[in-house]
């Protein structure tokens, strides 16, 4: 599995002003958590149809043209908050930042709510020990309530990559997530032999 595209911090920058915007009109009507699912489902759909990412970032479509696709595509599919926010952009020349939105107003949610997002990559999905383990250390780490994105990677050996929010682990959390990845690798190792198991087992029948 190939990296997704990210933003860049300067990307991110400018994308934070619409989605200081977007959160301020959210929170009016409580749908700031919601609009995040938005986005993240936006984003989705940029990994499943790269052509409509290019579409939005070209230099060469006009504004107009760009904002009818918008309509077409989106409306009543989601929010007006959402759809007015990419419209705005739109108009200013930013319809290409929808990632770099995403990430923005993930923050925002994050500064204005005390919450971090954990983001783990792993080659199996994780126990709900595990889980609970690696909330409450990065919980700890970071001294907010965290939550959990989960991405299931099986083009990964074994272990896990891990991002909580977009600071460093120190020493003492790190030694327990290492602790935490060791405990990940032995599930990893036993579900690879339990699939070897039923191969064979299958193969002689």
């Amino acid at each position: 599995m190939s990296d997704r595209p990210k933003p860049n911090e300067q990307e991110v920058a400018v994308a934070r002003i619409y989605a200081r915007s977007a959160f301020d009109l959210a929170a009016a009507e409580g749908a700031t958590e919601s609009l995040e699912d938005e986005l993240e489902e936006l984003v989705k759909q940029l990994d499943r149809e790269p052509a409509l990412e290019r579409f939005l970032s070209s230099p060469l479509v006009e504004i107009g043209e760009r904002q009818q696709l918008l309509d077409r595509l989106f409306e009543g599919r989601m929010s007006e908050i959402l759809l007015d926010t990419l419209q705005v952009m739109n108009r200013k020349g930013r319809s290409g930042l929808v990632r770099a939105l995403a990430a923005a107003y993930r923050q925002e949610l994050e500064d204005r709510t005390g919450r971090v997002t954990v983001s783990v990559r792993t080659a199996v999905p994780l126990t709900e020990a595990l889980r609970q383990q690696l909330l409450e250390a990065a919980a700890r780490f970071t001294g907010r309530r965290a939550t959990l994105m989960e991405t299931v990677d099986e083009s990964l050996i074994g272990g896990m990559i891990l991002l909580v929010g977009d600071r460093k682990v120190d020493s003492s959390v790190a030694k327990e997530l290492r602790q935490l990845e060791t405990q990940f690798l032995d599930r990893a190792s036993q579900e690879s032999q339990k699939a070897k198991t039923y191969f064979l087992e299958s193969a002689s029948e």
